[in-house]
Parts: C-alpha cells; structure tokens; sequence
C-alpha cells in the first residue's frame, strides 16, 4: 500500500506543480496598457486605440475611411429612357466600443457600443440616349437630370462577436471583428430637371429599395500591436 502511495504522489504531484505553473502563466500573460490597430472592412480602412480595464474588459476608440465610385442603368437598353447613374459612396465613422472576453484563456470577445455614423450615398443621373417621340428628338438634357443623396442616423448603436487579445500574449495580435450597427432607414433627397422632374416625388420609394441598409454589417479583419 506504501508503494501504491508512493507511485500516485510521483505522478501526481508533477501534474499538479505543472498546472499551477500553468495558471500562472495564463494569469502573467496579461499585460496591461495601451494598443494600436489598423483595420480594413465593411466599414472602412481605420485605425483605432485600445485600453485594457481589467483581464476581460477591453475600452475601444477609432475612426473608419472609405470611398467607392461606380456605374449603374435603370432599365434595359430596349426600353425608350434608360438612366445611367454615377455613383459615390463615402463610408466615416468613429465609434467607441467596450470588448467582453468571457473565456480567460481564449481571444474569443462580445463588443457593444456605438458608432458615429457619416455613411453616405450620392447618385446622378443623365439619360443614356436621345429619345424620339411622334417624330420629336428630345436630347439627353431635355429628358433632364436626376441628383440624389442618402443619409443615415448619425448615432448607430453595434453589437457583435470578434477574436483577439491585444493584453495577452504577444505584442503583435491578430484581431477579427463580425457584427452589425443599427443605422435607421436611409433619408433621400432628390433633384430633378426637365421631363423628369416630376420624378422628384420618388424619394420614399429610393427609401424603401435601400431600407435593407439600415442594419449595416461590419466585417473587420486587422492587427493590434501592444505599446
């Protein structure tokens, strides 16, 4: 029996010295401060400031850029007026956001917060083509002109998931960030000329075509670099 005991305390009290040099590590890990980020996503190209809290309290502060410029025709080509718009959207924003790790050993986080929403989508349009009608050329000038803008709610409120510590284990972390922002329907103004001035009325029906956007996705991939 003697030797029974013998050979369980050899083995076990390793183990056990080893899982407590292990906790400690896991705890030591933590390595409070101040962190850099760089970000490219759904939201933008950004940078942003960490400050750890606590373990598992991270407070986030940045700001997102990006600009997209394109085409696009209403209609077919077949049909008598075609439109052809050019496009912009312009994506800003900051936001202040506060990460929740709820494993102590994994990156794995839940973000709350709030964004500073500058989004906005600006459209032109001009007839592609002249129009002939019982016999009357109308150029594209005389067709007219459709100019529009859409905005969104300033304050987004954000919920999401991410992966990344920048307070544990290496300076440099690999930072993932999935989530939405609330940002209300989109309110459009429009502009018209010419023959399609009376189109100026179509404002809510732009709305309604782009109340989707309303819950903006945000996929963000970067990296965080511990100071």
């Amino acid at each position: 029996m003697k030797n029974v005991l013998l050979l369980f305390l050899s083995v076990a009290l390793p183990g056990w010295s080893l899982a407590q040099q292990d906790a400690r590590s896991t705890t030591s890990s933590f390595q409070p401060g101040v962190a850099v980020g760089i970000r490219a996503g759904t939201a933008g190209i950004g940078l942003d400031i960490s400050k750890s809290i606590t373990p598992q309290w991270v407070l986030r502060v940045g700001g997102n850029l990006f600009s997209y410029m394109g085409t696009l025709k209403s209609g077919k080509d077949t049909d008598d007026i075609q439109i052809g718009f050019d496009y912009k959207l312009n994506l800003a924003s900051v936001n202040a956001l506060i990460d929740f790790y709820p494993f102590r050993r994994a990156g794995f986080r839940v973000t709350g917060g709030v964004f500073y929403n500058l989004n906005e989508l600006t459209f032109d349009g001009l007839p592609t083509k002249e129009v002939v009608f019982n016999d009357v050329t109308f150029t594209r000038e005389e067709i007219g002109t459709i100019n529009g803008k859409a905005n969104f709610t300033k304050v987004a409120p954000y919920l999401g998931l991410g992966w990344g510590h920048p307070f544990r284990g290496t300076k440099l972390t690999f930072m993932a960030d999935l989530g939405v922002f609330y940002q209300q329907s989109p309110q459009v103004t429009l502009v018209t000329t010419g023959m399609l001035e009376p189109s100026s009325d179509q404002g809510p029906v732009i709305e309604r075509n782009l109340q989707p956007l309303k819950y903006y996705p945000v996929l963000n991939l970067g990296l965080s670099y511990r100071l």
